[in-house]
């Protein structure tokens, strides 16, 4: 079996990536702050082995736990074919100039977008080395981590470190026996969440607030059924991980 484990199944990417690894031979581990009743519910109808963990990734301390119940679960399969993890969980806001942002918003936007992965990652590892089986990292970061813009400072910053963390980890890993394949991808401009927000943003805050409207409304965004597609058959890819830095998604 081939087992997944996603972080920000809530909604957006995270939630159109688990909908399409439920299937065949897989087992898929959704983490999420709270559980998505949507994916549950197809999970019963397929009859398909899925776990639904809410945990706020916050709550760096508690990963380690977190990933010794997952990997509990993981271990009880004696033919283990893969096992991947997609960092996917991630917040824009705030998006104001620096000034204006409370410690609490910039700490918990770097939680998330960067410490969380980090841990995450080093837990990853932890549990598959010497294991003698595929094992696959994807780093979901965003072109805002290479072009940047006023106000989004915390976000591009928190990206921009999720990218070079990437490459250490590649560096750390290559020439190893059984080595864990990573990679940072920038997945495009998407319609989730996040964009929503940004579209909501006053012009006072973010100066580029109208370009993004526009992008929206001319139909220019990808979604996120589409996105995972093309994000997962990259995943399964051959040649996956010879770069630890992906800039951009080939068309299906």
């Amino acid at each position: 079996m081939k087992h997944f484990i996603i972080t920000g199944t809530s909604r957006g990417i995270g939630e159109a990536l688990a909908q399409q690894l439920m299937s065949g031979d897989h087992a898929v581990y959704c983490i999420s702050r709270s559980t998505n009743q949507q994916l549950a519910q197809l999970a019963q109808e397929r009859g398909f082995s899925a776990a639904f963990i809410s945990f706020d990734l916050n709550n760096v301390a508690g990963i380690e736990s977190l990933f010794d119940d997952i990997f509990h679960g993981i271990r009880s399969d004696s033919e283990v074919k893969g096992i991947y993890m997609i960092n996917n969980a991630g917040m824009l806001s705030p998006v104001a100039p620096i000034q204006q942002i409370s410690a609490e918003a910039i700490l918990e936007n770097a939680t998330i977008n960067l410490l969380a992965p980090m841990v995450t990652t080093s837990n990853f590892i932890k549990h598959v080395q010497g294991w003698a089986t595929d094992k696959r990292i994807m780093n979901i970061s965003s072109a805002s981590a290479k072009y940047l813009l006023p106000s989004q400072s915390c976000y591009s910053t928190s990206k921009a470190g999720l990218d070079t963390f990437s490459k250490s980890i590649h560096l750390e890993q290559s020439g190893k026996d059984h080595h864990v394949r990573i990679a940072s991808v920038y997945p495009g401009m998407i319609d989730t969440a996040l964009q929503a927000q940004i579209r909501t943003t006053s012009k006072a805050d973010f100066p580029y607030v109208e370009q993004f409207v526009q992008l929206a409304q001319e139909g220019r965004l990808q979604t996120p059924e589409a996105t995972a597609k093309q994000l997962i058959t990259l995943l399964a890819s051959e040649n996956f991980g010879d770069s630890p830095l992906i800039e951009e998604l080939q068309s299906n």
